[in-house]
């Protein structure tokens, strides 16, 4: 007659205990770490801010969105609701092409109404490419497109917020692209 196999009982509250403590340790770090590292930095005033090849002084009072930057592509400032956005990328058409491709975007993929023709823009340093304003119900605001040929450097800029304060963010915006340059070392 064979005997049913009895099996020796073992503790398993230790093991579970360890795993609770490593998940708890894990969870808290990351609640300690997300409460101690800023969403967004103050900019020094006066001085001169890079991304990529682009450089610029922002105006007084934006703070950069760290969450939403990205090193040497994307660069978010803001100000109370309003967003200053520069997004570099790399450009082998023609110095039209992508106003086309945004507009586009703009008026069918996010329902925006574009106001007129893009038209020509120059700054102090003699940068140049397009721009146009855009209404939408809840966002209004004014792009702005360089296209550097030479490097192969598409560089976008964007100014949006409700229409609340616009035109102070777009004042502050005007003045930031006036100081714009390209050529900064990558």
């Amino acid at each position: 007659m064979t005997h049913p196999i009895r099996r020796v009982p073992y503790r398993t509250w230790p093991g579970t205990l360890a795993v609770l403590l490593a998940i708890a340790a894990y969870v808290g770090g990351l609640v300690f770490w997300d409460r101690h590292t800023p969403g967004d930095w103050a900019l020094p005033a006066g001085r001169t801010v890079e991304i990529g090849q682009v450089r610029f002084v922002p105006a007084d009072g934006w703070r950069m969105d760290v969450s939403r930057s990205r090193p040497g592509r994307t660069l978010v400032l803001f100000k109370t609701s309003h967003r200053f956005v520069v997004t570099l990328g790399e450009w082998a058409g023609g110095p039209d092409g992508p106003v086309v491709r945004q507009r586009r975007l703009m008026e069918r993929g996010q329902g925006l109404r574009i106001e007129g023709e893009p038209s020509a823009f120059f700054n102090a340093w003699g940068l140049e490419g397009s721009t146009f304003a855009y209404y939408g119900s809840r966002r209004n605001g004014r792009f702005w497109q360089v296209v550097d040929l030479r490097r192969r450097l598409l560089a976008q800029i964007d100014c949006y917020g409700p229409g609340d304060g616009l035109d102070e963010a777009l004042m502050d915006a005007r003045r930031m692209v006036d100081s714009m340059d390209i050529g900064a070392p990558a």
